[in-house]
């Protein structure tokens, strides 16, 4: 997979958001047997602020962060990063022991 981190400074503001893709077949397998792994995001909206879990293969531009500092945009970069480094470590050791095909004799 791939993650692309999107920095801009403008108006005094800093914007930090994501772009997400370029899943190798053996991720997208697992995703469709655990689930798509979600990532906590902030992002600006008309009505102000938002923050919500995001699944890993939906976060985009659209999900941009503003920040007044750039400490603060870089620490929210790095904890995002660090979940995403995280759950798709989880996502990649996990092994379906569960799916198979029986035949039982009654």
């Amino acid at each position: 997979m791939r993650v692309k981190v999107n920095r801009l400074l403008s108006a005094g503001k800093y914007h930090v958001n994501f772009e997400v893709g370029d899943f190798t077949p053996e991720e997208l397998a697992k995703m469709s047997s655990f689930g798509v792994p979600m990532i906590g995001l902030r992002w600006a909206s008309q009505a102000g602020s938002s923050a919500g879990s995001i699944a890993l293969n939906q976060i985009s531009k659209a999900y941009d962060a503003i920040f007044v500092s750039e400490q603060e945009a870089k620490k929210y970069e790095e904890g995002v990063l660090a979940q995403i480094r995280v759950t798709m470590e989880r996502l990649r050791t996990s092994k379906d022991e569960f799916s198979s095909s029986q035949e039982v004799e009654l």
